[in-house]
């Protein structure tokens, strides 16, 4: 005989799928005696159309594990081979015996019984079961003892002794105790010395009972119980005269489905604000309510608790650091899900406020505005635009800092100095509070990272999507204030704006946005830090690798362009390393 795990575990796992054809086992007594006779039918239910031609497989699962395989009919037992069974199924309500015989002493134990049909020629052990199978799987299970039943049978004669004079039942079993499990209860009791078997007695309330033979053993896994309902025990020795004891005490156990705690939250993230922080994370299913446990740094810890997968924290100290972690609760079961990651927020500033960080040397920095965090519709709202301007989405955006004004040579030339940089052409037009022109990709890049070092804090170009974003304030015109280019609003070519500049404009020639930005129509192409794009699926919302090749996005049209190429949803691109005298920069700082 051969153990076939792996083929159990199949034959016992696998859900029932829909059913062309059913099979189903007789009813089995739980338990059958020496002498009882045990008869195993399996009946088919067919629907009257025909399918394809099917092998049918049974097996059975022995007490200490091994798996053994029956053959279709007619039935040779026990091996490991199937065959088919017919060409077509064309009848209903087929009965077969499978098994019919006489208990014998030496078979005691568990056995369960498994049917399935599956598709010619195919193995349920080894293919996939949801192409092979053709029926739901059939099972049915039963105990055999080792001992006799109490109905009497046809003997031959034989000479009956007597025990001794001096025999005497055996002491009752003590300490029965029950431990309750998942559909399932596992007695246990003290050994008695001259008992050589026991009797475990079930009753189950609202129906049923039984008697569990037991051989040598001072346990039993009593298994399928109805989870919820109450069963009582008790057990009693049988000694080698096969006399049996008084009962034990009767212990009363219900078995129960085991309880699990809600998963632990995921993604939570929080959005700083002036004086408080968002916090968000995934809904948790069979949650009914959430945990939110937080601390300031070098603080005591708290917890907050919440009905929905978001909680505003006000009343915060601006340039604080707060740490939050989240669990889920299930109120019904009062069990808390294990903890989300850490995170950690600084709530900061007021939206519109000016501010410039101090470098190492004790100089300051660009002037930076405060940007509020939002959502707006990205794209050419008007229509008409390119296809890199489309489609129409929302994007929303976390609170940063913009850089006021486009960044100027003067601050150009201090960092081109400090790193032994070649400073860029002005093309004879002027340095000083002029926009900084003839800068690529990589040279923006590299000052926004020396600025980071210098002051501690993370400048970089902004994203597409933040700077079309700080560019509209909060408008939905081709430009911040309105939808014609009118006159001396910005500096673009050919007097289409009505200014008096022939090249670029001092940085603050014009008019600010809402949000306190200069020049974000016009003077100087902007570089992004996001990859160009030919439609949005993306890209304009996170930052491209610098080892990356591909096309950069620029924004805000230039000194030499037409009113078209200076709306707030243009784009244009260029490789990293392209240079310009319509190409500039403006830099974001995150909290």
């Amino acid at each position: 005989m051969k153990k076939i795990t792996i083929g159990l575990l199949f034959l016992i796992a696998a859900p029932l799928l829909r059913a062309e054809a059913r099979l189903d086992f007789s009813d089995l007594q739980q338990i059958y005696y020496v002498g009882d006779e045990l008869v195993i039918d399996l009946t088919e239910s067919l629907q009257t159309n025909r399918f394809d031609r099917v092998d049918l497989w049974v097996a059975v699962q022995l007490p200490d594990g091994t798996l053994l395989f029956m053959t279709p009919l007619p039935f040779a037992r026990f091996t490991l081979n199937s065959q088919p069974y017919r060409e077509s199924l064309d009848t209903t309500e087929k009965t077969h015996r499978v098994l019919e015989f006489e208990v014998i002493p030496g078979l005691a134990g568990d056995y369960q019984f498994y049917a399935v049909y599956v598709q010619e020629d195919t193995n349920p052990l080894t293919d996939n079961y949801f192409v092979v199978h053709r029926s739901n799987l059939a099972k049915t299970r039963t105990t055999i003892s080792n001992l006799s039943t109490d109905k009497p049978k046809p003997k031959p004669p034989i000479t009956v002794v007597e025990p001794p004079p001096t025999a005497t039942a055996p002491a009752a079993p003590n300490n029965l105790t029950a431990t309750v499990g998942d559909s399932q209860v596992v007695l246990s009791w003290q050994a008695v010395t001259e008992a050589v078997a026991y009797r475990l007695y079930w009753d189950q309330t609202g129906g049923g009972d039984g008697i569990l033979p037991v051989l040598g053993a001072t346990s039993f896994q009593h298994t399928g119980l109805h989870n919820g309902v109450n069963y009582t025990y008790w057990v009693t020795a049988i000694n080698a005269a096969n006399l049996e004891s008084a009962s034990s005490s009767a212990v009363v156990a219900t078995p129960v489905a085991p309880v699990f705690p809600p998963a632990a939250p995921v993604n939570l993230a929080a959005n700083p604000d002036n004086g408080q922080i968002v916090l968000t994370w995934q809904p948790v299913a069979g949650a009914d309510a959430y945990l939110v446990y937080w601390e300031a740094a070098g603080g005591s810890g708290h917890n907050i608790s919440t009905t929905t997968p978001a909680y505003v924290h006000t009343g915060l100290a601006n340039g604080t650091t707060y740490y939050y972690r989240v669990t889920a609760v299930n109120h019904t079961t009062r069990l808390e899900s294990a903890s989300s990651p850490v995170i950690s927020a600084s709530p900061c500033c007021d939206a519109g406020e000016i501010f410039r960080d101090t470098l190492a040397d004790g100089s300051l920095g660009p002037e930076m505005v405060w940007i509020p965090a939002g959502s707006f519709r990205m794209g050419d709202l008007q229509g008409g635009g390119g296809s890199d301007e489309q489609p129409v989405h929302e994007v929303s955006v976390g609170q940063f800092a913009m850089g006021r004004y486009e960044v100027t040579f003067a601050e150009y030339d201090r960092f081109a100095t400090a790193t032994g940089r070649t400073k860029p052409d002005d093309e004879g037009w002027g340095r000083g509070n002029r926009p900084v022109i003839n800068v690529s990709w990589n040279d923006a890049t590299a000052y926004a990272e020396w600025l980071s070092q210098q002051t501690g804090h993370q400048y970089r170009l902004p994203t597409e999507a933040e700077w079309e974003y700080s560019a509209r304030a909060g408008t939905e015109t081709k430009y911040w204030w309105g939808n014609e280019i009118g006159s001396n609003q910005a500096n673009c070519g050919n007097s289409y704006c009505g200014d008096s500049f022939e090249y670029t404009a001092p940085v603050g020639s014009f008019g600010a946005n809402p949000f306190g930005l200069y020049d974000t129509a016009g003077n100087v192409w902007e570089w992004t830090c996001s990859e160009y794009e030919s439609s949005y699926q993306g890209a304009e919302q996170r930052c491209v690798s610098k080892d990356s090749s591909s096309l950069r996005a620029l924004r805000g049209g230039a000194w030499d362009n037409g009113p078209w190429n200076v709306r707030a949803a243009v784009c244009y691109r260029c490789s990293h390393d392209y240079r310009s005298d319509s190409v500039g920069l403006r830099l974001a700082r995150l909290l």
